[in-house]
């Protein structure tokens, strides 16, 4: 078989994409993790806004690479009663996929 210009830049292509591949979870993976987060900590803390309460809704607002594996999502999340709330969830790429590893409620007054 001979391996032409077009070989050759085809294999450097495929490699930058594999890179590059995995640096941001997916919309619908942030999602889950937030809704997944948010249904257990109402049960954990009752007396919380989220207390007893769950998630209808994940709007994802942004997603931010703070550095390689560890991300920043911003997003309204709604509860039952129409309650929303601003959030800020950092989440991580662990050896088993993307994981929660904390959160801010952007929404409260201060």
């Amino acid at each position: 078989m001979k391996i032409t210009r077009l070989h050759i830049v085809s294999l450097c292509l495929m490699v930058v994409m594999v890179a590059c591949a995995g640096r941001l979870p997916s919309t619908s993976k942030s999602t889950s993790i937030i809704r997944k987060h948010f249904n257990k900590y109402g049960k954990k803390y009752e007396a919380s806004p989220f207390g007893n309460k769950k998630v209808t809704n994940v709007e994802i607002l942004s997603v931010d690479e703070i550095h390689k594996q560890l991300i920043s999502v911003q997003a309204f999340v709604t509860l039952e009663g129409s309650d929303v709330h601003k959030v800020r969830v950092t989440i991580e790429k662990g050896p088993f996929g993307w994981r929660y590893v904390s959160w801010e409620n952007l929404s409260s007054g201060g």
